[in-house]
């Protein structure tokens, strides 16, 4: 027996000795400075990450809820938008034969009246109407004549008439008048009024003369009218 002892002491003696297996280093001891940096973190994200999962679920059972609950939205036209109406259809404004195209004092001369204001021209030819003053010696006329539009070949046209009545007339008893009355010349005189036919077909009424010492001839009030028809 105490053989037996002897050889299994010397077969332990003899087997070689297992060294321990190294200890474990964790992961912040290999890594001292991330450590530092992370520990005092880690902590607070932990902290966020308990609270945040609850309200995101919270949340989204709310969406879910409310999407199914809410009536789909109804559409309506704002109270203020305007209101499109079409508007009528207007029909140009038409000039009133009466229109008075112009009115003032003149020296009756060689007139074209259907310039605006009318202006003298240099002889009968362009002229509405034109006078002509016969002088004396004096240099004082003793008469004068009123003309109506130049015609062909040193002719009149009797585009001009007396207007006897003390009232003004309008324009188209002053156009009646030259249709039916019209003449060539008449003479002039104080008390006369004449109407008389434009170039251009307008009406005018030539009245108030008064004699002129200083250019020994007559001024006159005239009246032109806007239609040409």
């Amino acid at each position: 027996m105490g053989d037996d002892q002897h050889d299994e002491e010397s077969r332990n003696s003899s087997r070689p000795q297992q060294e321990a297996p190294p200890e474990r280093r964790s992961w912040v001891s290999r890594h001292p400075v991330l450590g530092a940096i992370l520990l005092p973190v880690i902590p607070g994200l932990i902290v966020g990450l308990i609270i945040l999962v609850p309200d995101k679920f919270f949340d989204a059972k709310q969406d879910g809820n409310s999407s199914a609950q809410s009536p789909p939205p109804v559409r309506t036209e704002p109270a203020d938008r305007p209101t499109t109406v079409s508007a009528p259809a207007t029909s140009p404004t038409s000039t009133s034969s009466e229109d008075v195209r112009w009115s003032g004092t003149v020296n009756l001369t060689y007139l074209d009246l259907d310039s605006v204001p009318p202006k003298v021209v240099s002889g009968n030819n362009g002229a509405s109407t034109w006078a002509s003053y016969n002088y004396s010696s004096s240099k004082k006329f003793s008469e004068a004549t009123l003309y109506g539009r130049r015609g062909d070949f040193l002719t009149v046209q009797p585009t001009i008439a007396s207007w006897s009545n003390p009232t003004k007339p309008t324009r188209q008893q002053c156009a009646d008048l030259i249709t039916t009355q019209g003449v060539e010349s008449l003479p002039i005189t104080k008390n006369s009024s004449y109407c008389v036919e434009t170039a251009a077909n307008r009406v005018a009424f030539i009245t108030e003369l008064s004699l002129s010492d200083a250019i020994h001839a007559y001024t006159a009030v005239v009246t032109v009218w806007s239609a040409t028809s």
